[in-house]
């Protein structure tokens, strides 16, 4: 049992932002490769992975150095259960001069034994997708360090976008940034070069549905086609979101405020938020009518009614362009 004084050797990395997670993992091997070498680092994949060839790893000693990491990724998503409960009794018994980081690009099953064991030996680290506001600091701090302008109001617009996807965010920053070619990057640049996630376009949609905008909602619609999303997603989309709004606009009216809502309903706070705020645009009638509508759209592609094929699906498409003009004019 390790204490406040024995150093910890086995750690998990793990959460939905792979992007903060990635860059702590890095900074880790940069480091230790300076102490120890880059030779006494070994990356695994973790489906490759077995308890023989873990017990047989850490027990290799380090070569004119006093460490050695070995780096496991995608374990808990790759292996199998029972693989898990003999990896857990090993982690038990790391020698100190192995150091093994388990890395894993979503979220682990904490109920697993691996999982309570890393827990209890060493550390578990979640990365959960970070707030509206983290997501705006990122881009204000990356651009003092790289010397380009954007407002706080623009990097909220930004972020909006990318759906906080710090990833997304980077790329598109770069491509602003040669753009501006020095100058200012503004909303109007980030509407004219960056495409919306399906997320913040079903936003979009959404509000302007609310609004009774039927030009602003058609748009939003044909942008995300254009973008290759695939028509059964859009409406999958649109169905999950005014199925949250049901679920979220029961919560608001008995007062229940955004982060708990979030918390109930095991969403994200910005999602929660966005979608309180929509809730305020529909009445619970709307709502209702809006859904039965969904509904027979949705049995009518899967009985014939609506006749889709691989290179035709323009009665599909007429269909959810149909419902929007028909939820604007409720």
């Amino acid at each position: 049992m390790t204490t406040k004084d024995t150093p910890k050797n086995v750690f998990l990395f793990y959460g939905e932002d792979t992007f903060s997670s990635s860059a702590k993992l890095n900074l880790w091997k940069t480091e230790f490769a300076k102490k120890h070498g880059e030779t006494n680092m070994e990356q695994i994949d973790g489906g490759e992975l077995n308890a023989g060839k873990l017990a047989t790893d850490i027990g290799a000693l380090p070569f004119l150095a006093d460490k050695r990491m070995l780096i496991i990724k995608d374990f808990f998503k790759k292996s199998k259960a029972e693989e898990k409960q003999k990896v857990a009794e090993i982690v038990s018994n790391i020698p100190d001069s192995c150091l093994v980081v388990f890395y894993e690009s979503g979220m682990p099953d904490r109920r697993t034994s691996l999982y309570q064991k890393i827990s209890k030996t060493g550390e578990a680290k979640e990365f959960p997708l970070p707030s509206i506001r983290e997501v705006i600091s990122t881009i204000m701090e990356k651009s003092r360090a790289e010397n380009f302008k954007i407002s706080t109001k623009a990097a909220e617009h930004l972020a909006s976008y990318c759906s906080l996807n710090l990833w997304t965010v980077k790329n598109e920053l770069d491509k602003l940034k040669t753009f501006a070619d020095g100058k200012e990057i503004t909303i109007e640049m980030i509407d004219d070069l960056v495409t919306p996630s399906i997320t913040a376009s079903i936003f979009k949609l959404t509000d302007a549905i609310g609004a009774k905008d039927v030009k602003g909602s058609l748009k939003t619609l044909r942008t995300m086609i254009e973008s290759d999303e695939e028509l059964q997603m859009i409406f999958f989309m649109i169905v999950r979101q005014f199925r949250l709004i049901i679920q979220v606009k029961e919560l608001v009216d008995n007062r229940e405020p955004p982060f708990a809502i979030a918390k109930r309903l095991s969403i994200h706070p910005f999602v929660a938020q966005t979608t309180a705020r929509q809730c305020k645009n529909f009445t619970e009638e709307q709502i209702k009518i809006i859904y039965q509508k969904m509904l027979k759209i949705d049995a009518d592609s899967k009985t014939g009614g609506i006749k889709t094929t691989k290179k035709d699906k323009s009665e599909y498409e007429l269909a959810i362009e149909k419902l929007i003009i028909e939820c604007c004019n409720l």
